[in-house]
């Protein structure tokens, strides 16, 4: 692979393409189709793998590589994106093992993607089941909170402090031991390093643009 396939010859309105495979086929995607910004010279595209297993979410990611034509060392990426839930350790290793060896990145969340939406408002060291996430969610913060719900222009001004917190988490587990890519990780989100790596984008291409 060497970070490379070949793509077909096509004009390209955006210098870079970000290809984002959701475990969820609602949540996940509405949150990171709200990164969309127009004439921001990154085309984002958040898609549902139609499978909900860390195995088949990465081997639909691979696919993804030749149908859009990333091409990493252009600065194109593609991140799958999937909780932790009921899979067993070997299962999200091997998962992770086969994105790595494709360029693909994981941005784990464990248990749930909510736990990202609970960091923008504080900082969770103790273990939190699905169930109390969404509630905590629902009764604390967003009230009403649904899977389906927008929620992005309500999370944006908190974002700085869900990245922290989202560090914070992965230098406990690491002070620890822990490996971050199993069920002894939670509470822990790696979506703040795919909400950088957009945001490392966008200045890219704006950089770019200037010069």
């Amino acid at each position: 692979m060497n970070g490379y396939r070949s793509r077909s010859v096509r004009t390209r309105r955006c210098k870079n393409i970000l290809v984002i495979v959701c475990e969820g086929e609602k949540t996940e995607v509405q949150y990171f189709e709200s990164f969309r910004k127009r004439n921001s010279g990154v085309n984002i595209k958040p898609i549902h793998g139609k499978c909900t297993d860390p195995k088949n979410i990465v081997k639909f990611a691979n696919k993804c590589i030749d149908k859009w034509g990333i091409n990493f060392k252009e600065g194109d990426g593609i991140w799958c994106v999937f909780d932790v839930d009921e899979n067993r350790d070997e299962a999200i290793k091997d998962a992770v093992k086969q994105a790595e060896n494709n360029t693909i990145q994981v941005a784990l969340s464990n248990p749930c993607f909510e736990l990202w939406y609970l960091l923008h408002f504080e900082y969770i060291r103790s273990q939190i089941s699905r169930v109390e996430a969404y509630e905590r969610l629902r009764e604390d913060f967003i009230q009403g909170y649904e899977k389906n719900m927008k929620v992005y222009d309500r999370l944006l001004e908190k974002l700085p402090g869900a990245i922290k917190n989202s560090k914070e988490l992965n230098k406990m587990h690491e002070d620890d031991h822990v490996d971050l890519f199993t069920k002894e990780s939670n509470p822990s989100s790696q979506v703040y390093k795919l909400v950088e790596f957009i945001n490392e984008l966008y200045k890219k291409n704006i950089v770019e643009d200037d010069s």
